[in-house]
């Protein structure tokens, strides 16, 4: 009784070149050439998935650094500059507190922020 054999593809599609080659090669005569040629077949087929694998790292690579180009060319720092007055003590001294990570904190002479100390003054109008 003769043997049947049949393959069928399922799904839509076309089939990639090895899987066609196997079916060619399944079909020859010659047992030694049929081995021969699945053996060739399965090391090409290895060699194309590797070298299709590293094609594909290859533009993820290439893509993530133009995302991240583009991150870093679109990113700006969104910090809000923070002031802060008030009036402590006496009569014309102040304290003013800004946030130094936007630009640096606020521009003070020494005179702004200490007048001096006055305790010659108050030793002599008391008399001691």
């Amino acid at each position: 009784m003769p043997q049947i054999k049949f393959e069928k593809q399922f799904g839509k599609g076309t089939d990639p070149w090895y899987a066609k080659a196997e079916r060619w090669a399944k079909k020859q005569k010659n047992p030694f050439t049929r081995h021969l040629l699945l053996g060739m077949i399965q090391w090409l087929k290895n060699k194309w998935i590797d070298a299709k694998i590293e094609n594909t790292m290859r533009d993820v690579d290439f893509q993530s650094e133009q995302l991240l180009k583009q991150w870093e060319k679109n990113d700006k720092p969104k910090t809000r500059h923070i002031v802060e007055k008030g009036v402590f003590g006496t009569e014309g001294w102040s304290i003013e507190k800004t946030n130094p990570i936007v630009g640096g904190g606020a521009p003070f002479s020494e005179s702004e922020l200490d007048t001096g100390s006055t305790t010659q003054r108050l030793q002599e109008d008391e008399g001691n």
